[in-house]
């Protein structure tokens, strides 16, 4: 399996208009726990199968894994302030999830939704201009999970 999306790739995949001086990651789970990381410099950040894997400064340290159906929010911190993926993504509903044929994304404050479709590994596999409830064809993709951007904000689902 790839274990490839270094920290840099999945910032410049998620978050382009973010610095590089990256210091932190905070991931928050459903449960509303919130668990800090340092990967300022030596560490990464990368997707496996269906797990986070946070690997921290301390290289003594083994990565942290993280299951993704466990994850509410990752945010990032910067000397610059906080990136959140899901700021935005309260008024973005993604359903059905998980999805078969398609899914649809509801959103209360945009009609043209700029969709792209990443796979774990971070290959965009499908983008489009879609309206609000309109079904998103992902029969073609295998089943797994992914992350949906959406006029900038980021959601995931998963592939049935």
């Amino acid at each position: 399996m790839m274990k490839k999306p270094t920290f840099i790739l999945l910032l410049l995949l998620f978050m382009t208009t973010c610095s590089f001086a990256q210091t932190g990651v905070q991931v928050t789970y459903y449960d509303g726990n919130v668990q800090n990381f340092s990967v300022a410099t030596t560490g990464k950040l990368y997707f496996d199968s269906d797990n986070l894997f946070v690997k921290t400064d301390d290289s003594a340290v083994a990565p942290t894994t993280i299951p993704v159906s466990l994850i509410r929010k990752i945010a990032f911190t910067t000397t610059l302030g906080t990136h959140t993926f899901a700021e935005n993504a309260k008024k973005l509903i993604l359903y059905p999830n998980p999805g078969g044929e398609y899914v649809r994304i509801k959103s209360e404050i945009a009609k043209d939704l700029d969709t792209k479709i990443y796979s774990l590994t971070g290959q965009l596999v499908k983008q489009g201009n879609y309206q609000s409830e309109e079904n998103i064809d992902i029969s073609t993709l295998s089943p797994g999970l992914y992350f949906v951007q959406v006029n900038g904000s980021t959601l995931k689902f998963s592939k049935k």
